[in-house]
């Protein structure tokens, strides 16, 4: 295109002198190409800037907020400024109320266009409204750095409109609205009102009870926000399992289907097949729990090696047991079945059962540590 430019407007004269030709640019030619070269200077001027800006930004992110280079580097190609003095104010304004160094840094890396704003002006109010409903501090610091997404919307217009909604639908406290934001953002900021009520709706309709669906709403909203079609088909799978609406599990079945994906559910399927278990031991196993299917893969192989290949219990006891899987492993799996090798190692027990994992601790502790002793 710029060739084609550059030919119209240098129409050329040509003379014959002695047998050979010369072309003299006319008058236009010669300004067309004095503009165009003003032009590139001033494109390469404004390059040069940007990449100042840009290399500032990405040393100020290294050694005020400790990001590492790459880090750096990328923000940098979203926001970017040429002083310290902005962001300065920002990070000094969140340090102010709470944020540790981290936090602010995980706060910057998912908004780093929050560097850009007013602190008195746009932050501020919003902190102000938030403390307003008895939020503590330390409270408000670890949820808006994992899910800062609400500081960038208007507090009159999409925040205090949407929390008030929220609360006078679940009929919950105002910390509650703050936990069910930090698993939606949409809670404050999307107008979720139709959404929700169709959804609901559905949920009435075939016999939730009240109480068990606001209080799923409030724990795991990103269920309710779903497109309204696929809900409705959800659901109606959920009852062709078998599972009865008026019971919680009803419920925990719903989002498992609904968060999953036909790949992350063949993948599960995956998982357990590895153990030896079938098609119908799996739907046996989520029938009875159906949380065993929202647990990450990792976790299910974890868990069942250490049932299967290091205490050598059967799989099947598994199948008729799923929520065997739902134990922490620190906590709970691997310091037990520390101490029932312990006991077989020395002679003091027969044989462990994999059904000691669900004693209370204190069951297990009478049943087995005392025999230490």
């Amino acid at each position: 295109m710029m060739g084609s430019m550059f030919y119209s407007f240098c129409k050329t004269q040509i003379y014959i002198r002695g047998g050979i030709s010369r072309i003299s640019p006319t008058s236009q030619c010669l300004s067309f190409l004095h503009n165009l070269s003003m032009i590139t200077l001033a494109a390469r001027y404004v390059s040069r800037i940007a990449s100042n800006e840009q290399s500032f930004t990405s040393s100020y992110l290294i050694n005020s907020c400790g990001f590492s280079p790459e880090s750096a580097l990328s923000i940098s190609k979203i926001v970017h400024f040429k002083s310290p003095q902005k962001p300065d104010s920002v990070i000094s304004f969140f340090k102010n109320h709470g944020f540790s160094q981290i936090q602010v840094r995980n706060l910057i890396k998912k908004r780093p266009k929050l560097l850009l704003r007013d602190p008195d002006k746009i932050l501020l109010p919003k902190f102000q409204f938030f403390y307003s409903k008895r939020i503590s501090t330390s409270d408000l610091a670890r949820i808006l750095s994992s899910n800062p997404h609400v500081l960038e919307y208007d507090l009159d217009n999409r925040i205090i409109p949407s929390f008030n909604f929220f609360k006078d639908l679940t009929h919950c406290d105002d910390d509650k609205v703050f936990l069910a934001y930090k698993n939606l953002s949409g809670i404050l900021t999307r107008n979720l009102q139709s959404v929700f009520a169709a959804n609901l709706a559905i949920l009435r309709e075939i016999g939730v009870p009240e109480s068990i669906l606001l209080a799923k709403l409030v724990v795991h909203p990103r269920i309710f926000a779903q497109n309204h079609d696929k809900f409705r088909r959800t659901a109606e799978e959920v009852m062709k399992l078998g599972f009865r609406p008026s019971k919680q599990l009803f419920l925990v079945a719903l989002q498992a289907l609904i968060q999953m994906s036909k790949p992350t559910w063949q993948r599960k399927f995956n998982a357990f097949k590895q153990w030896g278990w079938s098609d119908e031991d799996i739907i046996s196993a989520f029938e009875k729990y159906p949380r065993c299917m929202i647990l990450s893969e990792r976790n299910v192989t974890a868990t069942m090696n250490i049932y299967i290949n290091t205490m050598g219990w059967k799989s099947s006891d598994i199948v008729n047991s799923p929520v065997l899987l739902s134990y922490s492993l620190e906590r709970r799996i691997i310091p037990r079945c520390s101490v029932l090798q312990a006991l077989s190692s020395k002679g003091l027990i027969e044989k462990s059962s994999v059904y000691s994992m669900v004693y209370t601790e204190k069951e297990f502790l009478q049943r087995y540590d005392e025999k230490r002793v």
